[in-house]
């Protein structure tokens, strides 16, 4: 009677967590890559407009992480609202739950280095802790620091925006052993051609959907500031996309290989 008891029990419970995630928004891309991975995509009824991934396609387009509004999510009456440190504008979080919505912000560090933390966090949300452990140690082991590149490396949003110390760029150049030139700067600043020069970088690279701010690859590399650094002189300025650069996410360890064979 008590092990028939104990098994209801549990199966309620496990009931209970299904239904309390069985319809998701995810808000930002690096976490719906994590409810994907978890094998969880089929529960996800909301995503952020950057999350493209195939398994998310029936999911409803929530806007851009960086300016969402309360009314799109609203609409789609989730029982679980997940989202990460880029999700903006920050005070969504608080108006989400004054709606009486479950609203969880995973990860909080502004260079994403607690992203393993944060898959820890989402596999507990969504009743996949197991999955989420091996997920996050995986993504830990390959992510450990390499050896010294002894590389001067600048990444740049669009020639002039550039990553400082403290952001997911410069995590990614870390991991893969290289140098922040732009270490001396706290988060992402404009610089004026002259300050960039004298960052004197070995390995340059630009997201390349700003190519209608910089003018294109071509045109960026003359530019005499670009053009004076050693990466300039070496032919070491390239194109990358946003989302590799830009933000800590799963395809991370394949970004820091990428930044190690571009320098």
């Amino acid at each position: 009677m008590l092990r028939k008891s104990l098994a209801l029990a549990v199966a309620a419970l496990l009931s209970q967590v299904a239904l309390a995630t069985d319809r998701i928004v995810v808000l930002s891309a690096d976490v719906a890559e994590i409810v994907v991975a978890l094998g969880k995509a089929d529960a996800v009824v909301g995503r952020d407009r950057s999350a493209k991934l195939p398994a998310l396609a029936q999911a409803s387009d929530i806007g851009l992480s960086r300016s969402l509004s309360a009314e799109p999510i609203l609409r789609l009456k989730p029982s679980l609202v997940i989202g990460s440190r880029m999700v903006m504008p920050a005070g969504i979080w608080s108006q989400l739950k004054d709606f009486g919505l479950r609203a969880v912000q995973v990860g909080s560090r502004e260079d994403g280095a607690d992203y393993a933390e944060a898959i820890r966090a989402v596999g507990a949300l969504v009743g996949a802790e197991n999955q989420a452990a091996k997920l996050a140690g995986d993504w830990q082991q390959a992510m450990r620091p390499q050896a010294a590149l002894g590389k001067r490396i600048l990444i740049t949003y669009e020639g002039k925006t550039v990553a400082g110390r403290d952001t997911p760029s410069d995590t990614l150049i870390r991991a893969a052993g290289g140098i922040n030139a732009a270490a001396g700067i706290s988060g992402y600043k404009p610089l004026d051609a002259e300050a960039l020069a004298k960052l004197a970088p070995d390995l340059i690279l630009v997201a390349e959907h700003n190519q209608a701010v910089y003018g294109g690859l071509a045109q960026l590399r003359q530019r005499a500031d670009i053009a004076s650094t050693p990466a300039g002189k070496q032919g070491k300025v390239f194109e990358v996309p946003v989302h590799e650069f830009f933000s800590v996410n799963l395809g991370s360890p394949a970004a820091v290989k990428k930044l190690k064979s571009l320098s």
